[in-house]
């Protein structure tokens, strides 16, 4: 038994004469790290404290023992010194102890040390020494003096301090930092319990002092936290540091609402400093707004307005639940980031995509609409939380699936395009726009879309093409008409000069049907005269409401037999404008007498509105009707010659074509669009009279 002991005794303590050195080795190594100074003067402590005391066991004289217990005094008083160091650097960025508070902590060692030295002098540390037998050993027998005690003390408090410490900040962290506490926890325990049990002698073993071994095993935990769990390159306290440095704000709270933790910039945001750590949130914390409004129930993020230097600032709450591995709520995280910025610069885009007249579109590559601005909503009628469900898909008219999948396949490609297209309105019908895209490398890839609304544009550029062509037809019309007008003023005459023939009936029927043909042939000339804009008439002051009323008496008992009704809206103190007002009447009247046809064929009776208004330096008339609407693909014909959607005999397309070429002979424009709810409206403008005075 006592051979074993010695044997592993002296082993031990060559193991820790090889063990220190190498910590001390793989420590310099890595010296720029916090604490790894601290790990270097505990390793070089703990090999004098063996090397002496290992010196001791091969002594055999007192006086030899004691020279080299002192030697060992030198590295023991000095390991709970840089074990305490090591603990505090380790764990934090910012050590309140530094400067010369570290000699206040280094005081008792060095004069333990020296006590140690002087001990004949004084005997405060031990006196009545010899030499004793305790097993395979010669060992020194003492009685503790008053300031061996003092020391002891000191050195446990450091050591469970150094203890606490690291089980405090550690155990905190995350997998890899336990791993790394566990080691430096069992490095810290096993050297203090064996030396609690050596000083009190808790153990019937040899008197030999073993506190040095455990610091040999210990070393094998550290060398193990150097090389599995990254001792001394990932540190604790760079958790707290990135914490604490972050700008955004975190907090901390238990199911008490007690504040477990903060970092500086969420105590700024409400006030607080440091000692506001760990108290339960009272009804007067600024932090109130938060506990009540937000916990315990909610998870998920809000925006959160904060007065901060008397200045308003937008932040984001984030809510987080905290659980323990059995999933059980243990509190709650929240973090604030100022978005206030972020606002404004929203605040800004929205406004301007608000504010343009163009429609504006964001969406993914797939085509899903993710933000649309009024404009938008307008123009193809659906709201903007419809639109936000949708994707071009549903909304494009003129291209097929396949083909708008192709489209953005190449926007991708190529960064961009510009293109017309059609896209389809809420109430069926199709709206003409212009579309720029801009492809955006973000999020997978987004397309930033503006649509233009070129539907009146592109109804003007086709009134101008048929002006165009009606103009040039009027010219042909004009001659023709002029060469017609002879012959069948002759066959009007002499038809009617046979008809005071004696003649048979039967030929005096066929000059009575000669004759009735040539005048409605007259009637159509007369008709290409006036489309042609050669069969000009009188100008004077004209009151266009008068017009409208005089027409509208022509059309009473029609109306009323039709069951037709008939609401106008007229301005009173209309301008007055120059024009023919029998020609004007001749425009009313075909304009009325096709909504009421129309609304009869579709629905046997109907409403027509018609509204007078003044618009800048213009007259507006609008005739409104609840008939069937007009085709998007007749828009484009209405006003030329010739192009009717009656049946044969109910029109001869003239009619229109007509008031086209009246109004534009008046210095004014006509033109037809689709209600939104149902039928069709008829629009004319005449230029408002301007005194030559006023001139």
């Amino acid at each position: 038994m006592d051979t074993a002991y010695y044997i592993f005794y002296q082993t031990a303590m060559i193991a820790s004469l090889l063990v220190t050195p190498l910590i001390a080795f793989l420590t310099i190594r890595r010296r720029r790290v916090p604490g790894a100074i601290a790990m270097i003067a505990l390793a070089v402590a703990t090999f004098i404290w063996t090397f002496g005391f290992f010196l001791e066991s091969h002594s055999n004289t007192l006086e030899q023992q004691m020279f080299f217990n002192n030697i060992g005094y030198i590295g023991s008083m000095s390991v709970p010194v840089a074990l305490f160091f090591f603990a505090l650097h380790y764990t934090t960025d910012k050590p309140r102890i530094t400067g010369w508070r570290v000699s206040v902590f280094c005081f008792i060692p060095l004069l333990t040390i020296i006590l140690v030295w002087t001990n004949d002098a004084h005997n405060l540390m031990w006196y009545d020494e010899y030499l004793s037998e305790s097993g395979p050993f010669t060992v020194t027998m003492k009685t503790y003096g008053l300031f061996f005690w003092i020391t002891a003390a000191h050195n446990y408090m450091l050591v469970i301090g150094a203890a606490i410490i690291l089980i405090r900040r550690l155990f905190t962290g995350s997998r890899l930092y336990r791993g790394q506490a566990i080691s430096l926890i069992i490095a810290v325990i096993l050297p203090l319990l064996w030396n609690v049990i050596y000083i009190f002698d808790l153990l019937s073993l040899p008197r030999k002092d073993l506190t040095p071994v455990m610091f040999a095993i210990s070393g094998i935990f550290i060398i193990l936290g150097l090389m599995r769990f990254q001792l001394l390159e990932t540190i604790p306290f760079t958790r707290r540091f990135i914490i604490e440095h972050m700008e955004d704000g975190m907090m901390a709270f238990d199911m008490h609402n007690r504040l477990l933790e903060a970092n500086p910039v969420a105590l700024a945001l409400f006030g607080l400093d440091n000692k506001s750590i760990g108290n339960i949130i009272d009804k007067d914390s600024p932090l109130k707004v938060i506990t009540d409004r937000f916990l315990p129930d909610y998870k998920g993020c809000v925006e959160l307005p904060l007065t901060f230097e008397n200045e308003e600032r937008i932040y984001e709450l984030e809510v987080v639940p905290m659980r323990d591995t059995l999933k059980r709520q243990l509190g709650w995280m929240t973090v604030l980031r100022n978005i206030t910025e972020r606002k404004r610069q929203e605040l800004e885009y929205r406004t301007i995509l608000q504010t343009t007249a163009d429609g504006f579109w964001l969406t993914d590559m797939q085509g899903r609409i993710l933000d649309i601005n009024n404009a938008y909503c307008q123009t193809v009628g659906y709201s903007r939380d419809e639109l936000l469900k949708m994707s071009i898909f549903d909304i494009e008219a003129a291209e097929s699936p396949e083909n708008v999948a192709a489209h953005i396949e190449k926007i991708m490609k190529e960064g961009k395009d510009r293109f017309e297209t059609r896209h389809r309105h809420k109430n069926g019908n199709v709206v003409d726009v212009e579309v720029s895209v801009n492809y955006l490398d973000i999020g997978g890839g987004r397309m930033v879309v503006f649509v233009r609304d070129i539907t009146q544009r592109n109804i003007m550029q086709e009134q101008l093409i048929a002006q165009d062509r009606l103009a040039s037809i009027g010219q042909l019309t004009a001659g023709v008409a002029h060469e017609l007008n002879n012959p069948l003023t002759s066959m009007m005459g002499f038809s009617e000069l046979l008809t005071e023939r004696e003649l048979p009936d039967d030929v005096l029927d066929d000059i009575g049907i000669i004759h009735s043909e040539a005048e409605r042939a007259a009637k159509i000339v007369e008709n290409l005269l006036t489309f042609s804009r050669k069969h000009h008439k009188e100008k004077t002051h004209t009151n266009v409401n008068e017009v409208i009323e005089k027409t509208l008496r022509l059309r009473t008992t029609e109306q009323k037999l039709n069951n037709i009704q008939t609401t106008t809206y007229l301005l009173t103190d209309l301008p007055e404008i120059m024009a023919s007002a029998l020609q004007l009447q001749q425009v009313f009247l075909n304009i009325i007498i096709n909504a009421e046809f129309f609304m009869l064929k579709a629905h046997k009776k109907g409403n027509l509105t018609i509204t007078s208004e003044k618009k800048g330096d213009f007259i507006r008339i609008t005739f409104s009707d609840e008939g069937p609407g007009i085709p998007q693909e007749n828009f484009k014909h209405i006003f030329v010659p010739f192009f009717t959607t009656k049946e044969v005999g109910e029109g001869t397309g003239l009619g229109l074509s007509i008031c086209h070429g009246i109004i534009t002979e008046h210095g004014g424009r006509i033109w037809a669009e689709n209600n939104a709810d149902e039928g069709a409206s008829v629009i004319i403008e005449l230029p408002v009279y301007i005194s030559p005075e006023i001139i």
